[in-house]
């Protein structure tokens, strides 16, 4: 099993004991027990939290301001990097994709990608 599928089974395991806690009660679609699953509700949860974690990558590192631009935390910016990763698992197993979907189509992704600046 390729690392990323090891990472994203994790969070799925994560999130199996959030939803057996009841913890996103109101937010999801009734019957929704187990992960992946598509559920707009909890899909569009966690794409509002992806917002939320961008701007505090952005907060951990301000260089990119005109102004009051000093603050930088190395640390701080990598983890809210990491918490960017674990989000977009969360939309990805809540659009109802599983971890070997998710990385064939990051894989092709970055295939076309290459191709697409290689051609330039």
């Amino acid at each position: 099993m390729h690392v990323f599928e090891e990472l994203f089974n994790k969070q799925v395991e994560n999130q199996q004991v959030l939803l057996s806690k009841g913890s996103y009660k109101g937010f999801c679609t009734e019957g929704t027990e187990s992960v992946p699953v598509d559920d707009v509700k909890l899909m569009s949860y966690h794409i509002q939290q992806e917002v939320s974690e961008i701007g505090e990558v952005l907060a951990a590192d301000k260089r990119w301001k005109n102004f009051r631009n000093g603050k930088f935390d190395h640390d701080e910016k990598l983890d809210e990097i990491a918490d960017v990763f674990i989000v977009a698992m969360n939309i990805a197993m809540y659009s109802g994709f599983n971890a070997e979907q998710v990385a064939k189509a990051i894989d092709h992704k970055l295939d076309v990608v290459k191709e697409r600046i290689t051609k330039v």
